[in-house]
């Protein structure tokens, strides 16, 4: 004769199943978002190195943070706007690697004219997102140099742009800050002044002395934005090398401009 489970041993096994899934899934998730950490670690780089090798094939001049041509639709998604991603294309090979597995926001500025988002290869400006909306910002600040007057190698109307600095102006490479993990959120759009709320990526980080405000608004981190941990952010350093490190490290003691920006204006020995 087959002896049936009672009902009290379906709910003692039930039970079991339900403590187990209660320790197990916290697990998964930390596994997951350690596999999601080591991915956009892995991202930051090839970043840092792309633009290692960008450097040595540019007589040692750093990326610019974007040209404008409008002339140049060579990647027509662009609309002639060529960040820095953009100029690192052809050293990482890929361009998922300016995106962080951590980074989901979307926003409706950047859907194009049939309703794409930001993370559909066939928007309208896939590349113009690419490369104003990664993941990981520039310390444009201090790696690239303001012109201010019209550009005369384009097609840019503002009365400036852009241009890249020479490595021998940067006086501690290993510890410079070159790229970090960074969103938009808290900053107003140009066109319309519109408040950003999500937390999509962005090309530029600011240094220290530009910082405003009172967490979570990222402007009181310029715009560093950890996808891990709030506190913490992945960094590329100007040698190449990438750690993960705390946001308050990486302002310097000190009253001054110089002093407090000293790991991004290349001057901390």
């Amino acid at each position: 004769m087959r002896r049936a489970f009672t009902l009290i041993e379906l709910l003692v096994v039930i039970a079991i199943i339900a403590i187990l899934a209660a320790i197990l899934f916290p697990v998964f998730t930390q596994a997951k978002q350690a596999a999601k950490k080591t991915s956009s670690i892995n991202n930051v780089k090839q970043v840092g190195l792309g633009a290692v090798m960008y450097v040595a094939d540019y007589d040692d001049v750093t990326p610019t943070l974007y040209y404008y041509d409008a002339r140049n639709l060579s990647i027509p998604s662009t609309q002639g706007f060529y960040y820095w991603p953009i100029q690192l294309l052809s050293y990482t090979k890929s361009e998922s690697v300016f995106l962080c597995p951590n980074d989901k926001a979307e926003d409706a500025a950047l859907m194009d004219s049939k309703g794409r988002g930001r993370f559909d290869p066939n928007n309208e400006l896939h590349f113009y997102i690419v490369g104003a909306n990664p993941s990981y910002g520039y310390n444009y600040a201090y790696l690239t140099r303001r012109i201010d007057e019209k550009d005369p190698n384009g097609s840019n109307p503002l009365p400036f742009y852009f241009v890249g600095v020479p490595m021998t102006s940067i006086g501690a490479p290993a510890n410079t800050v070159m790229y970090g993990e960074a969103t938009m959120k808290d900053r107003r759009r140009g066109d319309n002044g519109q408040l950003i709320t999500t937390t999509i990526g962005y090309a530029r980080i600011e240094p220290p002395s530009k910082w405003t405000g009172v967490y979570p608004d990222a402007r009181s981190q310029g715009q560093l934005w950890g996808r891990f941990d709030k506190d913490s952010a992945i960094i590329a350093w100007l040698d190449g090398h990438v750690k993960y490190t705390k946001i308050k490290q990486l302002v310097s003691p000190g009253d001054t401009v110089e002093d407090k920006d000293r790991l991004w204006n290349g001057m901390s020995q």
